[in-house]
C-alpha cells in the first residue's frame, strides 16, 4: 500500500522515477617519454620500449604500443641549464608513445614500461597516476627516467689457452661512451667475471680500445669446460649500472 501511494504521489505532482545513465567513455590522450639517466630519451635507436596501459584498480587493458623515435637535442638536454616549464621535447621526432584511453571516469591509470628492446636482459619500471576523462596529458608528457646502461657481450671461442673478453658499453638511450666525451671512459669501471668449471672465480678488467663503447681483455685459461661470465659497467659518480652474461666452451 505504501509503494502504491508513492507512485500515486509522484505522479500527481508529474514526478518521475529517476533513470541512472551509463557514463559515455572519453578519448583521452597520454603521452609518455623516457629519459636515460644521465642521459638523453631512449627509442629506436636502442629497439624502443614497450608500454602497457592498464586500470590499477581493476588491471584492465586499456592501451599498449612502442615509444619510437629520436633521442632529442644534445644541447638542450645535456648542456643547457633547464628552467621549469620549459620543453625538453620540442622537437617532433623526439621518442614518444601517445596512447588514446578510454575513459568514463577520473582513473588510477598504471603505465608499464619494457626496455629498451636492444638489451638483451630489458629493463622495466612502472608508475601510477591519475588521469581524468578529457584531460589529455600533452606536450612533453609523462617524463619517465631508467637507470642503467646497455652491455652487449662479444663472446670469442678461447685459442691457445687464451680467453678474449669483449663487450659494447652505451648509455639506455644508445648514446656513446667515448675518451674525454660527454660520457667519458674513464668514468665507467668494466669487468669481467669469469666462473671456471670448478667454481673458481677471476675477475678480470676489460680496457676501454679507442673504439667508441668497446672495452676488452683477456684470461689465461688452464680447465677444460663451460666457463660462465659476467660482464658488467658502472659508473660511480652516477649509480648507472648494467651487465650481461654468457656461458663459453674451453675445449
Amino acid at each position: 500500500m505504501a509503494l502504491r501511494f508513492l507512485l500515486a504521489t509522484l505522479l500527481a505532482l508529474g514526478g518521475a522515477l529517476p533513470v541512472v545513465a551509463q557514463a559515455a567513455s572519453v578519448a583521452t590522450d597520454v603521452t609518455v617519454r623516457v629519459r636515460a639517466h644521465d642521459a638523453k630519451f631512449i627509442g629506436s635507436g636502442v629497439g624502443g620500449l614497450e608500454v602497457v596501459f592498464e586500470n590499477a584498480d581493476t588491471g584492465a587493458w586499456l592501451a599498449s604500443g612502442q615509444i619510437t623515435g629520436g633521442t632529442g637535442d644534445t644541447e638542450l638536454l645535456m648542456r643547457t641549464p633547464h628552467k621549469r616549464g620549459e620543453r625538453l621535447a620540442p622537437e617532433a621526432d623526439t621518442a614518444a608513445y601517445t596512447a588514446s584511453l578510454p575513459l568514463a571516469k577520473p582513473t588510477r591509470v598504471r603505465i608499464r614500461v619494457t626496455g629498451p628492446q636492444q638489451m638483451a636482459q630489458p629493463a622495466s619500471l612502472s608508475v601510477t597516476t591519475w588521469v581524468v576523462p578529457g584531460r589529455p596529458i600533452e606536450g612533453d608528457g609523462l617524463v619517465l627516467s631508467l637507470p642503467g646502461l646497455i652491455v652487449t657481450a662479444d663472446p670469442m671461442p678461447s685459442k691457445g689457452g687464451e680467453l678474449p673478453l669483449q663487450a659494447t658499453v652505451t648509455l639506455m638511450c644508445g648514446c656513446p661512451l667515448t675518451e674525454g666525451g660527454l660520457w667519458d671512459t674513464a668514468d665507467y669501471e668494466v669487468m669481467a667475471r669469469v666462473e671456471r668449471p670448478d667454481g673458481s672465480v677471476n675477475d678480470v678488467p676489460l680496457s676501454f680500445t679507442g673504439e667508441p663503447n668497446h672495452f676488452a681483455g683477456m684470461l689465461r685459461v688452464k680447465q677444460r669446460g663451460r666457463h660462465a661470465v659476467t660482464i658488467w659497467a658502472h659508473n660511480a659518480g652516477t649509480g648507472n649500472t648494467g651487465a650481461t652474461y654468457y656461458t663459453v666452451d674451453v675445449p
